[in-house]
């Protein structure tokens, strides 16, 4: 398990995270991202990913964590929050 973490937005910890998980995607490596910012995820808009269903909705009892994760590149799993939602 790898962390990235930060205590200021803005400085690259997303596009950090993203780089390192293709990388080790592209060698094989099972991969799965999961945006913890609740306040600023922003992995599905680098990504361009759109989904029905996210984070919030597994912490309300909608649905389960494996109906919301989404493949993304190189075969990487991504495990999206809303942007700008604090569930």
């Amino acid at each position: 398990m790898i962390t990235v973490t930060g205590g200021k937005g803005g400085v690259g910890k997303t596009n950090i995270t993203l780089g390192v998980a293709a990388a080790m995607a592209k060698q094989g490596k099972k991969v799965m991202v999961l945006d913890a910012d609740l306040g600023l995820a922003n992995v599905d808009v680098l990504l361009g990913l759109r989904v029905g269903k996210n984070l919030s909705h597994v912490m309300q009892g909608v649905c389960d964590l494996k109906d919301i994760i989404v493949e993304g590149p190189h075969g990487m799993k991504i495990i999206l929050h809303p942007q700008g939602c604090a569930a």
